[in-house]
């Protein structure tokens, strides 16, 4: 038994499939079964039961699977702890989970200080809704170092840094003529709304239901999965907007949309950094965790 074949274990058992597996740790679809099929042959026990194409553990892939999550936590540590003796935390990659306004606007601004402080470090960043990016951190062994979300969550296995305050606005075409409009006229607007799990949304929801509105009183005409695709559609007029402030900066400025205020409702929130407590960071993630503030220049006050 070595260690790929408890890596390629785990990952069956966490997607109770060969093929979801397979493609997320960059192997075929057979090497993840020979890896498995040989991990059976040295233990003499079935691990996974094949119905169709369900993947069912059986017990002994339960206990096996409890072991193996620390082996690799352990082995994960270790490597952590001798490459920060060799002067190591400049280089490697920086695996990054972030939500649509950090991954989009935050990060990119920020780049170049994170290439400044970490020159050899190569960071890999994908974009998810918040809820998926604690999701992604909270596995077993989760495939990212570092995540950046758009709520506040509060988690024992989690340790946030607050690195930005933002303002969600409603924005409109450049040609609607009002300024500002009374709370109750929002109730009338044909929105555009972030899709469930987005923090945007749940921002957003929270804030109307202070206000003394009822969400499904909105006018909800479409959910899109992104600031941009929100954007976009309010650039040609198809309706109106709660996004983000910070990502409508440029587009404000050309005229290509126009933010109204609304009158009693005000919505403020901050963006977060976010890593495991419990598992020991690599070198890089250490050095970024502890200038994380500076690198993001994030506000004080405000959430």
């Amino acid at each position: 038994m070595d260690i790929r074949q408890l890596e390629v274990f785990t990952k069956v058992f966490e997607n109770q499939s060969f093929s979801r597996a397979a493609q997320q740790l960059g192997l075929s679809q057979p090497t993840v079964s020979t890896h498995i099929q040989h991990l059976e042959d040295i233990l003499g026990k079935k691990l996974f039961d094949r119905l169709g194409r369900r993947v069912i553990p059986t017990q002994e892939a339960k206990i096996l699977y409890r072991h193996a999550v620390e082996i690799l936590r352990k082995r994960d540590e270790a490597l952590a702890e001798l490459l920060s003796l060799d002067g190591s935390a400049s280089s490697g990659t920086v695996r990054v989970a972030a939500s649509n306004i950090p991954g989009d606007y935050l990060i990119p601004h920020a780049l170049n200080r994170l290439k400044e402080l970490l020159p050899e470090v190569v960071f890999l960043v994908e974009i998810f809704d918040s809820n998926r990016v604690v999701k992604l951190l909270k596995e077993n062994l989760p495939n990212y170092d570092l995540g950046f979300i758009g709520l506040e969550v509060n988690d024992p296995k989690l340790e946030l840094k607050k690195i930005h305050d933002d303002e969600i606005v409603l924005i409109a075409p450049p040609y609607f003529k009002k300024e500002r409009i009374e709370i109750k006229e929002l109730l009338e607007l044909p929105l555009l709304f972030r899709e469930e799990d987005s923090g945007t949304r749940k921002t957003v929801e929270s804030a109307v239901k202070k206000a003394g509105l009822k969400v499904s009183s909105l006018k909800v005409i479409a959910y899109l999965g992104s600031n941009t695709a929100i954007k976009e559609a309010v650039k040609r007029g198809a309706g109106f907007g709660l996004v983000s402030k910070y990502s409508v900066q440029d587009e404000v400025e050309c005229g290509k949309v126009k933010v109204v205020r609304v009158d009693g409702l005000t919505i403020k929130r901050c963006f977060f950094a976010v890593k495991r407590k419990d598992i020991t960071p690599i070198p890089p993630v250490r050095t970024i965790w502890e200038k994380i503030e500076r690198i993001f220049k994030g506000k004080n006050g405000g959430c």
